[in-house]
């Protein structure tokens, strides 16, 4: 049963600029929402190798070592996902240590005050050596990110690491997975899931919800790029590691996405759209919503009490 997530920063989570890969933020969203299998929160923490003081490691030496390390870590933007950091971020300057040093994990435990045992954690790093060892000296469960020189890895894409940690929580699916699986489609495909079908442990389900596609073009250049919702059905393969590896999801038909392009362009030439026309704003019934992936949704209007 894994309880803790432990995170590697550099590489990792971000690359040799300092910048989080493509779809960290999101990753980091999904797994942070995930709970055990007795339903308490997944703890998450993030474990770097930076500076071991200079003999003797006073607490003014650490605390300033860390403050430099918290600079970076403010510039990636990964902050918020780690705070309060005096818990969430352990350093080789605390520990004494480098990563994989069992110290340094039992270290990171304390400052999260979790009782839970190595078996119990987690750790994601891109660095091979590291794996092979939290695995076979320290017995932890690890997941290998895809660095520049891998040969083996277990993911490349951020977006597929929420399933995989999801599987190892329990690997029989349940909510977590559900809840990696409503992420995954929402920002990979535009889709909303609504329902699963299909048995928990099969490689294959079915998925039904809202699949959001652009259809403005022909209503004008203000709208051009705005997605219209449809309701389909579609499957999603998993491998064994629980991992999401294909995704089919239903085209709308035709007349279906010809007749959501006529409304848009109705709504827009009747003022219907909120600040699309001079007309007053009360007079619209519908709304443009940007989402998390920066697409144009033509959301209707929830009805308001008067």
């Amino acid at each position: 049963m894994i309880r803790v997530v432990f995170f590697d920063l550099g590489l990792t989570l971000i690359d040799s600029r300092n910048r989080p890969f493509p779809h960290v933020k999101e990753a980091l969203t999904t797994i942070q929402s995930f709970t055990t299998a007795q339903g308490k929160k997944v703890l998450t923490s993030l474990i770097s190798d930076f500076d071991l003081p200079a003999p003797p490691a006073t607490p003014a030496k650490i605390a300033a070592i860390f403050n430099r390390y918290l600079a970076v870590l403010d510039g990636t933007g990964l902050r918020p996902f780690f705070e309060p950091v005096q818990r969430r971020v352990t350093l080789s300057t605390h520990a004494g240590v480098l990563k994989p040093n069992r110290k340094i994990f039992e270290t990171a435990l304390a400052r999260l005050r979790s009782k839970a045992s190595l078996k119990e954690c987690l750790f994601i790093t891109e660095n091979q050596d590291h794996i092979r060892l939290a695995r076979t000296a320290l017995h932890m469960s690890a997941l290998q990110f895809r660095g520049s020189t891998s040969t083996t890895y277990d993911f490349d894409d951020w977006l597929q690491a929420p399933a995989m940690v999801a599987h190892l929580i329990d690997a029989a699916g349940g909510s977590n997975a559900e809840t990696a699986l409503r992420h995954h489609l929402s920002h990979s495909h535009g889709f909303d899931l609504q329902a699963v079908e299909g048995p928990e442990r099969g490689a294959t389900t079915t998925v039904r919800g809202t699949l959001w596609k652009p259809v403005g073009k022909s209503a004008g250049d203000e709208l051009a790029d705005v997605h219209a919702p449809f309701s389909v059905e579609g499957e999603v393969t998993r491998g064994p590691a629980g991992q999401i590896r294909a995704v089919r999801l239903a085209e709308p038909a035709s007349a279906d996405v010809t007749e959501a392009a006529s409304l848009i362009r109705s709504l827009a030439r009747h003022g219907q759209v909120g600040g699309s026309s001079p007309q007053p704003d009360d007079a619209a019934t519908h709304d443009i919503e940007t989402d998390d992936q920066g697409r144009r949704r033509l959301v209707r209007r929830r009805f308001r009490a008067i």
